[in-house]
């Protein structure tokens, strides 16, 4: 509140700004979610907070900034400003302006037709949007019409809740919005939703409950074995937190708390695939294998278009990684590259156009003690589909990725592998070593015809750029495979080297695509084998 009182205004990610407050047209940034924050009015909460202890002065400033604005902003159609009423801050405005209503009088004819205006506005139908930003809306007139004793408001709100929450999150409880960072966000989100609508004496749909915990459980198979999210869609770099359900609160707490899911691994309709080598049962939590899939349809939202990428992480640390998150801004090029096939772990057909919002398609799946197997079949480039066979074997703690296309189509197939920042990246014959603080990641590829190299970040270009956190990049490698025309089709073994390595006692790529190999770790030999789509693997 001293800032606030000194003319200073704390909209994070951005720097503190100390110009006029009341400005409603101000962008001391020229960024949208500066003026987004802006216009919702929840940086007044320090002032009302005050004003409920008792503070007049902090009352008497609080009533002055929303008095001014509005001045400047009603009717909408009088506002200068395009985010004064954009979706989701008006809501989140409503909320801060019904929360002020104690400590104002009801004398003030002003706030009374600020308040109705707010109701009338959340209360047509052509304003209301979809995903969470709508969400926001109908929890402002929820806390408005509760303000006001109108319970017509509060009636139209909750209606709006139960029919949006139908595809908010799935039967499996997979989010709409195609970012692990928002599946979490939504989950508290709609929880606080529901329990404004049962204050105000309205009942949840009888599925809520189930479907909010199975979210919770879906947020625990997503999270990577240190307790972080990987960083998919619009997702900054976070943690997993707790109170959401035992599946995710094990995770959280590093296995402390709650209790572990059953399954090693998951296929949600919603477009994740999940699998990992356990759950800390025969080594620490932290140094468990994960990857994540991505399948599906478009989502749009807070999606990338990232359908038909992997996501490693092993023996402590993530490896291979969606290229992040960098801001809101429609007209920077970070998020726009971000947002690309490009900047993903994805296959590609080498000079032809790809369709980004065509479907990449669970084709089959299987999962066993010995294996989990999936295969996709990306649809993006017509009849030509990029077939991509994603195979993980717990007993030697390794990948192998198959990316194919009809040789018919005469061209190359091309793989993008984006690593985490701060790793050393070093040449072997036909692959790479990652190297981290405490352990190493191999990468091979097997059969002939692959050409590799690295794409290191540079100021010339995005690729190999990870964004981590708002508007900041850093820099990291990409690495590119591509095939031969003869041969379009590559065949990528990853494992992490562990105490003890993984070794290629042998391996063979026929000419139609089918893979023999044989590794060992120790003592331990695996022979495994693709043939068409079977798989066997059989340890000596």
């Amino acid at each position: 509140m001293a800032l606030l009182r000194n003319g200073g205004l704390s909209l994070p990610p951005q720097p503190v700004w100390t110009g006029d407050t009341t400005n409603w047209t101000a962008d001391p940034f020229s960024d949208r979610n500066w003026r987004f924050q802006h216009h919702t009015l929840r940086w007044l909460n320090p002032l009302r907070w005050a004003a409920l202890e008792g503070d007049n002065e902090a009352r008497a400033e609080w009533i002055r900034i929303v008095r001014s604005w509005g001045e400047a902003n009603v009717p909408a159609s009088a506002s200068k400003s395009d985010f004064a009423w954009k979706d989701m801050a008006d809501g989140n405005r409503a909320i801060q302006l019904a929360l002020g209503i104690p400590f104002v009088s009801g004398d003030d004819d002003w706030f009374v037709e600020l308040l109705e205006y707010h109701r009338d506005w959340l209360m047509d139908e052509s304003h209301i949007v979809g995903k969470n930003h709508g969400l926001h809306q109908h929890q402002g007139l929820i806390v408005l019409g509760a303000g006001l004793r109108d319970v017509s408001a509060i009636e139209t709100a909750v209606a709006r809740m139960r029919e949006q929450f139908k595809s908010s999150f799935d039967h499996q409880g997979t989010n709409d919005e195609g970012s692990v960072a928002y599946h979490q966000l939504n989950l508290a989100w709609w929880r606080r939703g529901w329990e404004r609508a049962e204050l105000e004496g309205f009942t949840a749909p009888e599925d809520v409950r189930e479907r909010l915990a199975a979210a919770g459980r879906v947020l625990a198979h997503v999270a990577m074995p240190n307790g972080a999210l990987p960083q998919i869609g619009d997702s900054p770099r976070v943690r997993a937190r707790r109170g959401y359900s035992a599946a995710s609160d094990f995770v959280a707490s590093n296995g402390e708390e709650g209790d572990a899911p059953a399954e090693h691994a998951a296929v949600f309709d919603g477009g994740f695939i999940t699998s990992r080598s356990g759950w800390g049962q025969e080594r620490p939590l932290p140094d468990e294998s994960h990857a994540v899939i991505r399948h599906g349809v478009e989502l749009g939202a807070h999606s990338h278009r990232d359908r038909g990428s992997i996501h490693i992480y092993s023996a402590g640390q993530p490896w291979l990684v969606d290229s992040g998150f960098h801001s809101y801004q429609r007209d920077a090029p970070e998020p726009e590259y971000l947002k690309s096939r490009e900047a993903h772990n994805v296959a590609f057909l080498v000079g032809a156009r790809h369709i980004s919002n065509a479907p990449v398609e669970l084709a089959s799946h299987s999962i066993s003690e010995d294996a989990h197997d999936f295969s996709l079949k990306d649809h993006g480039y017509g009849t030509a589909d990029v077939r991509r066979r994603i195979i993980y074997l717990p007993g030697p703690d390794c990948w192998i990725v198959i990316d194919s296309a009809d040789p018919a189509v005469g061209q190359q197939i091309r793989q993008h592998w984006h690593v985490e920042p701060d790793l050393q990246v070093r040449m072997l014959d036909n692959g790479y070593r990652l190297v981290g603080q405490t352990s190493e990641l191999l990468m091979y590829w097997l059969g002939r015809g692959s050409t590799l190299r690295r794409d290191v970040a540079a100021e010339s270009s995005l690729d190999g750029w990870i964004g981590t956190k708002w508007k900041t990049m850093r820099p990291s490698t990409r690495l590119v495979a591509e095939s031969s025309l003869q041969r379009p089709r590559l065949v990528t073994l990853i494992a992490p080297r562990r105490s003890v390595p993984l070794g290629i006692v042998s391996s063979y790529v026929t000419s139609i695509g089918d893979v023999s190999v044989t590794v060992v770790r120790g003592q331990d030999e695996w022979r495994i084998r693709t043939f068409g789509d079977g798989l066997t693997v059989r340890q000596q």
